[in-house]
C-alpha cells in the first residue's frame, strides 16, 4: 500500500469516528461515479426512472479527475465526501469500483454496482492484479446468466447477488424512434457520410491503471487504401486512450459520437475485446475481430469467454486479414451470432430498466406510491 492510500485510510477513519451518528435516510438514493461528470448511459436512464416513482431523494456525486498532483487532492477530497454522503443514504449506485465503499462501507447502507459494460471479455475487477480488494456491493447488474460467476469474482460478491436484469442503456439501443432522430442530427454533422458504408472501428485499451494504458490498433492510413471508394472507416477509441487521429480521408475521427448511433449507421462492427461485442450483437450486424496480441493477450490478462470458439466473425491477426474478411461480409455466418447473443446478452425486451428499478425498491424495501 502507497503512502497515499495510508494517508487516505487514516483520513476516512478520522471522518467515520466523528460521523459516527449519521444514519442513511431511508428514501435516499445517492449516484456515485469518478468517470462523468454528469447523469449518462445507464445512470440517466436509472435516475429519470427513479425520479418518476416519486418516493426517492435522488443525489449525485458525478466528478471526473484527472490524473495529477490536483487531481489526486481532489479524488483524496472527494473520498472523504463521498464517506459521508455513503453513510447518509439507502441506497448508493456507481458504474465503477470504488475505494470507499470497499474499504469502509456502513452496514446499514446497500451498494448497487451497474458495470459499465454489458459483459466482460477480458479479465477485470478482483480477477487481475489491482491496487484494492473490491468487495461490499450488495448487488451487481448482468445482462445474462453466463456472468454471474465471473462477475462475482470480479466484484467480491455471491453469484446470488448478480441480477440479470440487463443494461439499461441498451433500452435506447433497441429505441427505435429514438435512436432515428439522432441518427438525423448524427448526418446533419456528416453530411457526407450520408451515401457512404460505414464500418465501425472500436477496440478497448490495453494495460491498466497500475501499468499504464496503451493501443494495439488497425493503421487505419494504411488499410483505408485497400477499401472500395463508398467505404469508409469511423473509429472510436477507449476514453482513456486519449485522442487517437489518422491522416486518411476515408478514416472518420468519431470519439465524441454517441456509440449507440455509430452502431446504427455502421454496417459492420472491428473490434477486439471491447464489451461492445455485446451491444454490437442485438443488431444483428455482422463483426470482425483484430486481435494481433491473442495470445499473449490471454497469458497476461485472461479473457471470460473461449474468444476463439465464441467469436461471431473471422478473427484477424493483419490488417491484410482484415481487409480480406471485410471482402468476405456476403458470406457472414449470421446462425453463430445469434448463437453468441443469446448466450451473452439475453434480455431483448426494452424494458431493462423496469427489471433494475424493481430490484432497487428490492433492496430499498421502498414500493412505488409509499408515501
Amino acid at each position: 500500500m502507497g503512502l497515499s492510500k495510508i494517508i487516505l485510510n487514516i483520513a476516512l477513519s478520522i471522518v467515520n469516528v466523528f460521523t459516527f451518528y449519521l444514519r442513511p435516510i431511508p428514501n435516499r438514493i445517492t449516484f456515485i461515479s469518478l468517470t462523468s461528470d454528469k447523469l449518462t448511459s445507464d445512470f440517466k436512464r436509472i435516475y429519470e426512472a427513479l425520479e418518476k416513482e416519486n418516493v426517492y431523494e435522488l443525489r449525485c456525486d458525478l466528478v471526473v479527475f484527472q490524473k495529477s498532483l490536483w487531481g489526486d487532492f481532489l479524488y483524496f477530497l472527494n473520498c472523504l465526501k463521498q464517506l459521508v454522503e455513503i453513510k447518509r443514504s439507502a441506497l448508493v449506485i456507481i458504474n465503477d469500483n470504488n475505494y470507499v465503499i470497499s474499504h469502509m462501507k456502513p452496514k446499514r447502507t446497500k451498494v448497487l454496482q451497474v458495470w459499465h459494460a454489458c459483459g466482460a471479455v477480458k479479465k477485470f475487477g478482483n480477477q487481475i492484479r489491482r491496487q484494492y480488494v473490491i468487495r461490499n456491493y450488495d448487488a451487481v447488474i448482468s445482462s445474462a446468466p453466463y456472468w454471474k460467476e465471473c462477475y462475482a469474482q470480479a466484484f467480491g460478491v455471491m453469484p446470488g447477488q448478480v441480477y440479470d436484469c440487463g443494461m439499461a442503456r441498451t433500452d435506447n439501443l433497441l429505441n427505435q424512434k429514438k435512436i432515428n432522430r439522432k441518427i438525423i442530427q448524427f448526418y446533419e454533422r456528416y453530411p457526407d457520410l450520408k451515401e457512404k458504408k460505414c464500418i465501425l472501428y472500436a477496440p478497448t485499451f490495453r494495460g491498466n491503471i497500475i501499468d499504464g494504458f496503451e493501443i494495439e490498433s488497425l493503421d487505419l492510413d494504411k488499410m483505408a487504401e485497400e477499401l472500395e471508394e463508398d467505404t469508409v472507416v469511423l473509429y472510436k477509441f477507449h476514453p482513456l486512450l486519449g485522442d487517437v487521429r489518422f491522416r486518411n480521408k476515408k478514416a472518420v475521427a468519431v470519439n465524441t459520437e454517441d456509440l449507440y448511433v455509430l452502431m446504427q449507421i455502421s454496417t459492420c462492427l472491428i473490434s477486439d475485446y471491447s464489451s461492445i461485442i455485446f451491444d454490437y450483437s442485438l443488431l444483428k450486424k455482422p463483426m470482425i475481430a483484430y486481435v494481433s496480441d491473442l495470445e499473449q493477450y490471454k497469458k497476461t490478462i485472461g479473457l471470460n469467454i473461449p474468444y476463439e470458439q465464441d467469436f461471431p466473425g473471422e478473427i484477424c491477426f493483419t490488417e491484410k486479414n482484415v481487409i480480406d474478411a471485410i471482402r468476405r461480409l456476403p458470406d457472414y455466418n449470421y446462425e453463430k451470432l445469434y448463437e453468441f447473443q443469446k448466450k451473452y446478452i439475453i434480455r431483448t425486451d426494452g424494458n431493462n430498466t423496469s427489471r433494475i428499478v424493481k430490484l432497487i425498491h428490492e433492496l430499498t424495501n421502498i414500493k412505488k406510491g409509499a408515501n
